[in-house]
C-alpha cells in the first residue's frame, strides 16, 4: 500500500479536527504497514486498540460539538461514524481470527483508509464550513 500523505484537500479548516485526522491517518498507515510486514504479536493489536479508542474519542468530540452548535446534518454524520466503527470492529475481529493476512492489509486500505479519506473530504469538510460560516470555535471538551 502507498502511504497516505496529508494534503490540503483533507483540511476541514479547523485545527483541532485536522490534527486529529492527521493522527488517524498516521495510525492507519502504521497499521497497514504492520499487517503487510506481519509485525510482532503486540504491535498490530495495540495499534488496532489505539485506533478504536482514538476513533471513539474523535467521533465523540465531533458529535458533541455538532449537537452543541445545532449542526443540521448531525444525525446523518453520526450514522457515518457508526459505519466506520463497525468496519473497524470487523477488522479487529478478522485479525483475531486470521492474524495479519494479505487480505486484511488490503481490507484496511480499501475499507478503512478509503472510507476515512472520503468521509473527511465529503462530510467533515461540510462540518468545518458550517463552523467557519457561523464563527464557531470548538473544543475537545464541548
Amino acid at each position: 500500500m502507498n502511504e497516505v500523505k496529508w494534503t490540503d484537500d483533507l483540511s476541514v479548516g479547523v485545527e483541532l479536527i485536522d490534527d486529529q485526522h492527521k493522527e488517524l491517518i498516521q495510525r492507519l498507515n502504521n497499521l497497514t504497514k504492520a499487517v503487510e510486514q506481519q509485525h510482532g504479536p503486540n504491535e498490530i493489536p495495540d495499534t488496532l486498540s489505539f485506533l478504536i479508542d482514538y476513533t471513539d474519542f474523535h467521533f465523540s468530540m465531533e458529535e458533541r460539538n455538532m449537537k452543541a452548535h445545532g449542526y443540521p446534518a448531525f444525525e446523518a454524520h453520526k450514522a457515518k461514524h457508526e459505519e466506520f466503527k463497525t468496519i473497524l470492529a470487523y477488522m479487529e475481529s478478522e485479525f483475531r481470527d486470521d492474524g495479519p493476512t494479505a487480505v486484511l492489509a488490503e481490507s484496511i486500505e480499501t475499507l478503512l483508509v478509503n472510507w476515512l479519506l472520503k468521509h473527511i473530504r465529503g462530510v467533515d469538510v461540510k462540518f468545518g464550513a458550517f463552523l467557519k460560516e457561523n464563527g464557531i470555535a470548538i473544543s475537545e471538551n464541548e
